[in-house]
């Protein structure tokens, strides 16, 4: 996910109805709304370090949130200042280095035109993957048609504490020239635990809860002849830690998602509040650190 876009969802609860005609809420009883800066960016430490800025809208009226660019960014690395430029190209503030996992990254955006309150946000690159390994045994397993195909695993050591994962499992197309995700039976605890989010890139999210502090092993089998015809790669397995707020953003963004189609079939859903990490400010400022093998 390059590109996380802030999403905030308000829904009146005290909606009024009287025979079968919606009355509109009276203006004195809409929450008071202020402009905020908007700050997305997710640093990994495979990509150049890119910084999105905008200017929220109120959600009661017909305006969207817009880019912004009259602000200063400041970010600074474990207390050293990073040179950030804005990109015409990208509408986005960016620096020619890719983050570090380990260090502390701190970044503050203050209106230049001095009306809306200066955000910032602070993350810590995750480190990488502990003893981290790949297994592919060829036509070592059964698919879940029962035909024979590869085995592929994945192992790590968990640090003791509360981490979070993303684990992807591709296999590489040679008409496509892309790596794509692929079924596979959900044998594995974690992967199929209640609070583990599958991406909508075929990836999984989950936390440690099931393996904290030990050794942990995800094995999967694709479909059976998946890359029978491939000349030299076949597939690609990777590995991110990610933070808690990386977490709980992904998994409240879910939840939104979930919601969508209750909330359109009538007035009474639930609001979802995506999360939020920006201090004075709305959006997200996110850390992962990426960890990849590719099998021949």
């Amino acid at each position: 996910m390059k590109n996380l876009l802030y999403i905030f969802i308000l829904i009146a609860p005290w909606l009024l109805i009287s025979c079968g005609n919606e009355r509109p809420i009276p203006s004195s009883q809409l929450p008071e709304y202020t402009d905020q800066l908007i700050v997305n960016s997710v640093l990994s430490n495979t990509e150049n370090i890119s910084i999105y800025v905008g200017k929220s809208a109120n959600a009661y009226s017909d305006s969207v949130p817009t880019r912004y660019d009259n602000v200063d960014v400041q970010l600074v690395a474990n207390g050293n200042t990073v040179s950030v430029q804005y990109d015409n190209n990208t509408n986005r503030f960016v620096a020619n280095r890719k983050p570090v996992p380990g260090q502390t990254y701190e970044v503050t955006v203050t209106d230049n035109a001095g009306v809306l309150s200066t955000a910032n946000a602070r993350s810590r690159m995750p480190e990488e993957p502990v003893s981290k390994s790949v297994r592919y045994v060829e036509n070592g397993a059964v698919d879940m048609n029962g035909n024979p195909s590869d085995l592929l695993s994945l192992t790590w050591t968990d640090v003791s504490g509360n981490n979070y994962y993303i684990a992807h499992f591709y296999y590489y197309s040679e008409v496509a020239d892309l790596y794509l995700p692929f079924d596979f039976a959900m044998t594995d605890e974690t992967l199929s635990h209640p609070e583990t989010v599958e991406l909508n890139d075929g990836g999984y999210l989950f936390n440690d809860k099931l393996f904290n502090g030990r050794e942990k092993t995800i094995s999967v089998v694709p479909p059976g002849g998946l890359v029978a015809g491939n000349s030299d790669v076949l597939y690609l397995i990777e590995l991110q830690t990610v933070t808690s707020d990386y977490y709980q953003y992904i998994t409240t963004l879910q939840k939104f998602r979930d919601q969508q189609d209750f909330q359109e079939s009538g007035p009474f859903g639930s609001a979802v509040i995506v999360h939020s990490n920006i201090n004075n400010g709305l959006g997200v400022f996110l850390t992962k650190t990426l960890a990849s093998d590719t099998i021949r």
